[in-house]
């Protein structure tokens, strides 16, 4: 078996890429997007100038990640949400629960 190594370019020949932006792993913002027939709220996952990566879980638990137009996106509060994530980091969201010397959960 012979194997051969080949260089790999660091930057491709192709157009510059937008530069994509993510929040903290477990922080992501909900957002609600309204968008051609799709009407979801879910996560920011990823977002560029012009787009946004949006996960969702629909009602038969299929779960969906789409680019959308930034446009069509806005942020809301995750008490706001219609789907709110299972594995949320409830401190990031409710700060102020712990901050009063509340047990944690």
């Amino acid at each position: 078996m012979t194997v051969t190594a080949h260089s790999v370019p660091l930057r491709s020949s192709s157009p510059a890429r937008p530069r994509v932006s993510h929040a903290p792993y477990r922080q992501e913002p909900y957002v609600r997007c309204r968008f051609e027939a799709l009407a979801a709220d879910g996560k920011a996952v990823a977002w560029t100038r012009t787009e946004v990566l949006v996960h969702w879980i629909d009602d038969d638990g299929q779960a969906h990640n789409r680019w959308v137009p930034a446009a069509t996106v806005v942020r809301i509060a995750r008490d706001d949400s219609a789907w709110r994530d299972p594995y949320d980091d409830f401190d990031f969201y409710y700060p102020s629960l712990h901050a009063s010397g509340a047990p944690a959960r």
